[in-house]
């Protein structure tokens, strides 16, 4: 598994933070917020790719 870097971290947890002040509560769902993640990371300039491994 290959560590996520700090600056990603950085970029999610903008996108959290995003998510949560401008969402309002009851519109909150976590396919919503992974898709706001989603959005930072890409147009950060972060490219997204499946996790093709099996869980142990």
């Amino acid at each position: 598994m290959t560590p996520i870097p700090p600056a990603a971290v950085a970029v999610m947890t903008a996108a959290t933070d995003d998510y949560r002040t401008t969402t309002p509560p009851e519109q909150q769902t976590p396919a919503g917020l992974v898709d706001r993640i989603g959005q930072y990371l890409l147009s950060s300039g972060y490219t997204i790719h499946p996790d093709l491994e099996e869980a142990p």
